[in-house]
């Protein structure tokens, strides 16, 4: 008993070790927006909530530029490849990094922030990208300590931020701005001074350049993925605060916080799973990867109840936590049982579209993305126009519904392309010829050609 338990628990301790910065740097932003929510009047806060889903969302893209082909590109046997392919990603991600900064501050000065605000906020989301990158490659490289050392850098930093907030409190976005960039600045330094050389070093239009073949290989689909993803899971943000201003989107916004521990733990444990899937599909074990999506699954449905469970405590005992001041009690009740179901909808069909990233298959991911963003787009519309900004996230569960139904039909065709159940105990892998017909499917070069 005790054999068949320990791997288990070492696998317990490993999402453990992924999700306990991630965790820790959700509890300081929760802490941070908690504040916000009490300092801010509604347009302010609303505001500030729209620029933080614009900033989730350039992590998405960020996802699909660099952090996906990054888990493929450093499996490669050959180092020189994988020195070739790291600096091209590099060379890339400081240049976008440098665009972002301008779009941000654009954004922020546009939403009324004031031209201080927005430039310290747009140079949070550029330092914060560029971490993202330094953590997934830290995970790629067989580092995953300074990634979590990272996250608990960033959670202890922001949460003395908080602290500091507290005792200013501030009546703009300036504070909080501030302190988010002061957290990501400090977790940047465990990745080490070899790496940022890396990251910062001059480069040429050859890196550049470079870059679009990896663009052509993975990163194209993977990013129609991700606008479409964004569509599905944030619509009513962009649609409510265009339609209905900032004000109306505070509520919908404050309902929401009670649910970010779930997509915090569902970003870290799917960001510590895709490269070690991707190993396993590159060595010819796709039966292990297949294997791992269930306690994959098991701790994800976990984190969902134990925040459903925390939710109903909070609103049961402590409502003012985020009822504060204007915002109705059984508004935002309502929003967050409707964003619990939104969130047990992203849930479970994660661990198979972790799997399809892995193996690469980002076009048809792609796809599957396109009819959920249809469906979560007119959905939203309709309901906010029907019903006004809280009931906008009901669409979204239709758009979640439908992504989950088409991704478990992709993974089954994928699964059909050749003997992929897990292999019992010391059984030999799928023979080579299954693995050459997998690795042909993962490759979206052949589809990218007929397009």
């Amino acid at each position: 008993m005790r054999e068949k338990l320990r791997p288990a628990a070492s696998r317990a301790m490993r999402y453990a070790g992924a999700a306990v910065g991630p965790v820790g740097g959700a509890i300081a932003q929760f802490l941070l927006s908690i504040q916000m929510l009490h300092q801010l009047p509604p347009a302010a806060f609303g505001v500030f909530s729209f620029l933080l889903v614009t900033f989730q969302f350039t992590t998405g893209v960020w996802s699909a530029l660099f952090i996906a082909p990054l888990s493929l590109l450093q499996t490669h046997p050959d180092e020189s490849r994988r020195n070739g392919s790291l600096r091209c990603l590099l060379a890339a991600n400081l240049v976008l990094c440098g665009a972002t900064l301008g779009c941000f501050a654009l954004l922020g000065g546009s939403l009324g922030t004031g031209a201080s605000a927005a430039a310290i906020f747009a140079l949070y989301a550029a330092v914060a990208l560029a971490r993202t990158v330094a953590r997934a490659h830290a995970y790629a490289a067989g580092c995953p300590q300074r990634t979590i050392l990272s996250d608990l850098l960033y959670g202890v930093a922001l949460l003395a931020g908080v602290g500091v907030l507290a005792a200013a409190r501030p009546a703009t976005l300036g504070g909080p701005a501030a302190a988010l960039l002061a957290a990501a600045a400090a977790g940047m330094l465990p990745f080490g001074w070899r790496y940022l050389a890396r990251q910062f070093a001059p480069f040429g239009w050859r890196e550049l350049r470079g870059y679009g073949g990896i663009w052509r290989r993975h990163a194209g689909w993977s990013l129609v993925g991700v606008i479409t993803t964004e569509a599905t899971n944030n619509a009513h943000a962009y649609l409510v605060t265009l339609i209905s201003g900032p004000a109306a989107f505070a509520p919908v916004a404050a309902s929401a916080l009670l649910i970010r521990p779930i997509g915090v733990v569902q970003n870290a444990l799917g960001e510590f799973e895709r490269p070690a899937m991707a190993r396993q599909i590159n060595a010819g074990h796709s039966g292990a990867a297949i294997a791992a999506m269930r306690p994959f699954r098991l701790v994800l449905i976990a984190a969902w109840a134990g925040s459903a469970a925390a939710a109903a405590v909070v609103l049961a005992l402590a409502p003012e936590l985020v009822a504060a001041g204007s915002y109705d009690r059984g508004v935002l009740a309502t929003g967050v049982a409707l964003w619990m179901a939104v969130a047990g909808l992203r849930i479970l069909p994660l661990p198979e579209s972790v799997l399809l990233q892995a193996a690469g298959s980002f076009r048809g991911l792609a796809r599957t993305s396109v009819l959920s963003a249809v469906v979560s787009v007119l959905a939203v519309a309709l309901a906010l126009l029907l019903a006004g900004p809280l009931w906008s996230v009901a669409g979204l569960v239709l758009g979640q519904a439908a992504f989950m139904v088409a991704l478990r039909r992709q993974f089954g065709r994928w699964r059909a392309a050749g003997p992929l159940a897990p292999p019992e105990d010391g059984a030999p892998s799928p023979p080579a010829a299954t693995e050459a017909r997998l690795r042909r499917m993962a490759d979206p070069r052949p589809a990218l050609r007929g397009t």
